[in-house]
């Protein structure tokens, strides 16, 4: 990975720099620094155990419908970890990388809430060749906030959030032009991670081979039972070790932002 903490002159991409300079100078030698990061393949596994009985009376294919199951638990446990994995035995989350920017609540900003300002200061961290590619990842608890979201005018007020419909019409999919998605992985509102703004193309992963799917006879033969076995290994993380200082300016950008909490 590219060691780049700061995008000031003599720090790009780690020490890249180009000069301005005369005919005839000699060349100024640069060069880019480089870290390594490790990508650890993690095991996610599912089993479970069928009576013979059940399946041969099942009305169903009981084997393609419990490993059904599994894939969709395998796909939840993987999308749970990209928000909220530690990193150790799993991949790491967006809310445990090094590299992700938390802008603070308002002054006087009520516990468990969502202003318009929060949202505003989210989207101005966000490292702008990430915004074209970055989604709002929501817990659906902030949604009630979002739709009566105001921008304060004078005395008075306007609705950000909802179309010029109002309820009438369809709630509005997007926030500064990028898709709202709700996901069951992000914390309830007022806690950091319910809404995160991501530019997920800055998020590496890898997998080891397909899903494995087993079964076996042999594992609880004395209890007339078929064992049935579900093994995925995946792993993911940021390659950014820290956000980064932009050339000009103090606040630093990112590409993932969350809001701290709102207690």
């Amino acid at each position: 990975a590219i060691d780049e903490t700061s995008r000031v002159d003599g720090s790009r991409f780690g020490g890249v720099r180009a000069y301005w300079d005369a005919e005839a100078n000699q060349f100024t030698t640069t060069k880019p620094a480089y870290n390594q990061v490790r990508l650890q393949l993690h095991k996610l596994m599912a089993i479970t155990y069928a009576t013979d009985e059940l399946m041969a009376d099942s009305g169903t294919a009981l084997e393609q419908h419990l490993f059904n199951l599994f894939s969709s638990e395998v796909r939840f446990k993987l999308g749970d970890s990209l928000v909220n994995g530690t990193g150790a035995g799993m991949p790491q989350g967006l809310l445990s990388a090094p590299a992700v920017v938390s802008v603070s609540k308002e002054t006087g900003q009520a516990a468990a809430t969502i202003v318009y300002e929060n949202l505003v200061k989210a989207y101005s961290r966000m490292w702008a060749p990430s915004r074209a590619k970055a989604v709002w990842l929501i817990n659906q608890d902030i949604e009630p906030a979002l739709f009566t979201m105001a921008l304060n005018v004078g005395t008075g007020g306007m609705p950000v959030y909802l179309p010029a419909g109002g309820a009438s019409a369809k709630p509005y999919g997007t926030l500064f032009g990028r898709p709202v998605i709700p996901v069951e992985f992000c914390p309830t509102l007022g806690t950091v991670g319910d809404i995160i703004f991501v530019d997920f193309s800055q998020v590496y992963s890898l997998r080891k081979g397909e899903t494995q799917q087993d079964s076996s006879i042999h594992l609880r033969f004395d209890f007339a039972e078929t064992a049935f076995r579900t093994v995925f290994r995946a792993a993911a993380r940021s390659l950014w070790l820290s956000a980064l200082t932009p050339l000009k300016g103090t606040a630093t950008k990112s590409y993932a932002v969350t809001i701290a909490t709102r207690a």
